[in-house]
């Protein structure tokens, strides 16, 4: 039997990454996220850091080129793509789990697992106030960082994939957070996952 896996990609401030550690904590499978990021920058021996910004960041923008030169072979975002790829394979061939972010849904098409892919989206005001809240920022500040963050996504994620960022026929599920909040989504995401996978099409 494949393994299954769930993809979670989503817009900043829609609590994506918690709605994710909280689905895999109902279904009792491992949520990888930061985990990912230290594996990459053990193997690759860049910093942490670096590691998790480039994650957002499309070949060609200020942060790559600053931190690349093409003329001396691949890109930092080249290597950093291809051990991405890599880790991402092989913790869904481990067994069951959640990936969040880093294109996971475009790595694992194609691979010997059985991949549910979701999109977690909330109004842009909704974003703003959620991420003023848990960064206590100004509205001002809030309103640039959610702005800035998802301009970035969308491009990383266009560039790796060839295909639009947050198109719903992209996903198998796509769910304003909004709606229900972050733990009530939580809960109806891991029941339709349970469903799902107990009766696949």
């Amino acid at each position: 039997m494949k393994n299954r896996v769930i993809t979670i990609s989503r817009e900043f401030g829609s609590g994506g990454r918690t709605i994710g550690k909280r689905v895999a904590e109902k279904l009792g499978i491992p949520c990888y996220d930061a985990e990912i990021i230290e594996k990459m920058a053990k193997e690759t021996g860049f910093a942490p850091d670096y590691v998790k910004e480039a994650g957002e960041y499309a070949p060609g923008s200020f942060l790559s080129s600053a931190f690349s030169n093409r003329m001396l072979g691949p890109t930092n975002e080249d290597i950093l793509w291809e051990h991405q790829y890599k880790v991402i394979t092989d913790l869904a061939a481990k067994g069951p789990c959640i990936i969040v972010g880093r294109c996971a849904d475009l790595v694992l098409t194609g691979q010997n697992v059985d991949c549910l892919s979701l999109f977690i989206c909330a109004p842009f005001e909704w974003r703003v106030h959620h991420r003023m809240e848990l960064e206590n920022l100004d509205e001002k500040a809030a309103r640039a960082l959610v702005e800035k963050t998802d301009a970035q996504r969308e491009k990383y994620y266009t560039h790796y994939t060839g295909r639009p960022w947050g198109l719903p026929e992209n996903y198998d599920i796509c769910i304003n957070s909004a709606r229900l909040g972050i733990d009530r989504t939580a809960a109806l995401l891991a029941e339709h996952c349970r469903e799902l996978f107990s009766n696949p099409c």
